[in-house]
Parts: C-alpha cells; sequence; structure tokens
C-alpha cells in the first residue's frame, strides 16, 4: 500500500524541506555513505535518522541531484503525439522546486475530447464502465479539476496521460458527489518513481500529501490503473487524504452529503480498525493499522478495486462507504 507518512504538512513553501525523485537505488547509495541503517527489504518503512544526520543527508542529496539523476522515464506510451510540449519558464514567481523539470498550468492544457477520452478508454477500467451519457459527464468533469491545479512533472518529458489519469482519480473517487474541486491544492507533483521525504524523517515515499500539494510517483500511480484489482492504488490513496483535508480540515466547497455520511464510516471504520489488528484478519495491510487516516484511504482503494471481498467481509462499511460517495459498485458475493 502507498507509504505517505506525514499527510499534512505545515511547514513553509509549496514542499516539505526536500523532497525528490532519485532512482531508489541511488537514494539507498547516498545515505548508506551517511548513516550504516539497514532497509527493509521492500523500501516501504519509513527510515529514521539522527536529526545530525537529517541535515547532512538534506546537504549531501540537493548537491547530488544534478550529478547522478536517472534519465529513465516511467510511461506507457512514447510516442511524440502524447508527450507534452517543454515550458521551463512557468514556474510561479518566487516559488522554487527542487529537481523540477516542467510545470504546466492546467488552464493551459487544453486537452481535446477525443484525447482525453482515448486515454481514459486505453487506461480506466472505472470509465469503460460507465454508460455514455456519464462518460461524457466523467470527462467534463476530469476537464474542469485540469484547469484548477498546476502540474509539476519532475523528469524530462511530461506525458499527456499524467494530468488526465491523475485528474481522472480524483473523478472516479468524487464522482457521486456534487463537489469534487480541490480549491486548496494547488500543486501536483509528479515523480517517475520513488521519491525521498525528510519531514519528520527521511524515508521513501510513493505518494503523499504535504501543505498544498499532493505528490505521487508516477511508476506506482500507473500500476493502479495497470492493475485494477489488486486493492492498491496510489493515486485514489492520496486523493482519499486529500478530500478529506479540503472537506474537514478547511471547510471550503465541502460536499455537505459526504460530510453528514462521514460519522458513520467513522461508526463502522472503528469496529473493523478494532478487528483488523487482531491476527487473522488480513484485509487491510499493516500500514492501514497505523492510523485511522491511513485506515480511511487504504477503504477507498479496497473499496473501488475489491468491492466484493469488502461486501463479504464487512457489509455495514462497504454499505456505508456506498451512501458516503454515493456509488454502488457491481460487486458480486
Amino acid at each position: 500500500m502507498p507509504q505517505d507518512t506525514t499527510i499534512y504538512w505545515d511547514g513553509e513553501g509549496q514542499l516539505p524541506p526536500l523532497i525528490d525523485s532519485l532512482p531508489l537505488q541511488q537514494q539507498k547509495a547516498i545515505l548508506h555513505r551517511i548513516h550504516d541503517h539497514k532497509w527493509d527489504e521492500h523500501y516501504s518503512n519509513p527510515m529514521d535518522l539522527a536529526p545530525g544526520f537529517v541535515v547532512l543527508a538534506i546537504f549531501i542529496l540537493f548537491f547530488s541531484i544534478a550529478a547522478i539523476r536517472s534519465n529513465k522515464k516511467t510511461s506507457s506510451e512514447s510516442d511524440d503525439n502524447n508527450i507534452l510540449p517543454g515550458n521551463d519558464n512557468l514556474y510561479p514567481e518566487g516559488v522554487q522546486f527542487a529537481n523540477a523539470v516542467h510545470t504546466y498550468r492546467g488552464s493551459e492544457l487544453n486537452f481535446s475530447l477525443p484525447e482525453m477520452s482515448r486515454i481514459l478508454q486505453k487506461h480506466s477500467a472505472y470509465y469503460n464502465g460507465l454508460n455514455p451519457f456519464d462518460k461524457e459527464k466523467f470527462i467534463q468533469r476530469t476537464r474542469k479539476f485540469i484547469t484548477q491545479i498546476s502540474f509539476v512533472i519532475h523528469d524530462k518529458s511530461g506525458f499527456k496521460e499524467m494530468p488526465v489519469l491523475i485528474s481522472a482519480a480524483a473523478i472516479q473517487l468524487t464522482f457521486g458527489l456534487e463537489k469534487f474541486l480541490l480549491p486548496d491544492f494547488d500543486y501536483i507533483h509528479i515523480y517517475p518513481e520513488e521519491f525521498i521525504g525528510v519531514h519528520p524523517t527521511v524515508r521513501v515515499l510513493e505518494g503523499n500529501v504535504s501543505g498544498n500539494t499532493i505528490n505521487l510517483s508516477w511508476k506506482h500511480f500507473l500500476h493502479g490503473f495497470q492493475c485494477p484489482d489488486d486493492g492498491q492504488n496510489v493515486g485514489l490513496h492520496e486523493m482519499a487524504h486529500a478530500y478529506y483535508y479540503q472537506f474537514f480540515e478547511t471547510g471550503r466547497q465541502a460536499d455537505k452529503n459526504f460530510v453528514a455520511a462521514f460519522p458513520a464510516f467513522n461508526n463502522y471504520g472503528n469496529k473493523v480498525f478494532q478487528q483488523e489488528a487482531i491476527p487473522g484478519f488480513d484485509l487491510y495491510s499493516d500500514y492501514a493499522l497505523k492510523n485511522f487516516q491511513e485506515f480511511w484511504a487504504e477503504s477507498i482503494e479496497i473499496f473501488f478495486e475489491k468491492p466484493a471481498t469488502l461486501r463479504t467481509h464487512y457489509p455495514d462499511l462497504y454499505n456505508t462507504i456506498c451512501t458516503l460517495l454515493s456509488q454502488y459498485p457491481n460487486a458480486k458475493t
């Protein structure tokens, strides 16, 4: 499941102190120079370092990026027609992004309806399951979501799939709701693969929500679309965090039906949370039991990717999420 410790960061600026996209093997090599620490074999657990080592890690990482940054690209297509044009000069005035290569203001990304439909048909099982009327509604909402966001791509090339599919993840989650925008989120940062976060600890991330920014590993995000039934979807996971923050922490443009139904999720979710902590109950990952926010985000992943399993194991929780999102997957027991 996505590792996104420190969901909301209250520091200054658009990102935590350093968050970058060095390939994982290079991240390991640099950090091993600083501290002899055994990594988890899946590189998924936070890596805690002493404060002095954190400062040194930041210093070395910052000055090593230019020299050892990977040229690897992660995309499902490589044809020129799918590559976004370069526009290195579109950074917001006064804002510096470490190792950012391209920034695209969504309001300037004028995707045609056929382009968006082609991308969604190729990658989104959710979109393909909609009727023609709802497909048109889905595309219109996705297009509107795109216009509200700036996409910062930390790679040499940006692909049209990136803003379309990431926005589609947000629309999938909120398709049954009246409110579907994230006005308090200005940026979505897209890294080619795992990236490093340093607040409050040095750790490897697949995605997280910090400040007014959503950060995603494109490799892991795309896996969620390629494997729509494995219960793991970084895009849905991070959007679940973002919408919770939008609706409850800020209160701006909150969907009233969602807010009214959430106490029921808390009620049934707490019971499931406690039950899943008992050996033998393993629908949720250990990471989901880290705190109730992670449980909420993973519930959304399971709801969309394994609805029949969720309904079988926890029918009350399943029905509550159906009401919460106003969506009813075609789940068979």
